[in-house]
């Protein structure tokens, strides 16, 4: 069942020959594109885990369409059906979905800022504001997210290894190891001249590195008081 005023929620854009009020094509408008967000976070926190920063800004996600919800309710204007979980998809690769956040975000906020000329009522006013504020907030974690997917992403092409893997968790240790070395390029740091060869190695021999150092590690240290008593 589709929305009575669906190509104008499609458009994102409020029509002046439309039959309805420019205040119920506003906030129906607003909270049709916060629906699509929230499905969008939703599908990746499916595809992907709760991994930051769709894990984390889903509740976020909520509170927005709860503001919005209630000032359809306080102007007495009907909210808009969801269609979003049925047709939103994501892509196999969390580079280009990261992408598309960015995109997106930008977007929602160009949004706002057009709904923001239209709309003269204080109080959904202030709402539109805040909302498109809050929506610089999203856009440092998804950029990082970006330039985090597109380091591994080379790091793992540099080995054979299809980008996708680059996104299959091995554990708490290879999985940080995999993010840091892919992250050295140029930013070498402490590393100095070890860093070229440590960029090169393939990432489960990173991890078995450092889970047979911290073994050596423990069973010296396990060893050495034993050692001491006899």
């Amino acid at each position: 069942m589709n929305n009575y005023d669906e190509p104008i929620l499609r458009s994102r854009a409020v029509n002046a020959n439309a039959p309805f009020p420019v205040l119920h094509q506003a906030l129906r408008i607003a909270l049709y594109d916060e629906y699509a967000a929230r499905s969008f976070y939703a599908r990746m926190v499916e595809a992907f885990g709760p991994q930051p920063p769709f894990g984390t800004i889903v509740p976020s996600q909520e509170r927005r369409i709860a503001t919005l919800s209630a000032l359809c309710q306080r102007f007495g204007v009907p909210r808009p059906l969801d269609p979003f979980p049925l047709e939103t998809t994501v892509g196999p690769s969390w580079l280009a979905n990261c992408q598309r956040a960015v995109a997106g975000t930008v977007q929602s906020a160009r949004l706002y800022e057009n709904l923001l000329t239209q709309v003269a009522e204080p109080e959904v006013r202030a709402a539109f504001l805040n909302l498109q504020a809050a929506l610089q907030q999203y856009l440092p974690p998804f950029r990082e997210a970006v330039l985090d997917a597109a380091a591994k992403e080379r790091y793992h092409a540099a080995h054979g290894i299809p980008p996708q893997q680059a996104y299959v968790h091995h554990g708490a240790i290879s999985d940080f190891l995999e993010k840091a070395f892919a992250q050295l390029g140029p930013r070498a740091g402490p590393l100095g001249v070890l860093s070229p060869l440590l960029r090169q190695m393939h990432p489960a021999m990173l991890a078995g590195m450092v889970m047979g150092g911290a073994g050596v590690y423990l069973w010296k240290n396990r060893a050495g008081p034993t050692q001491r008593e006899n």
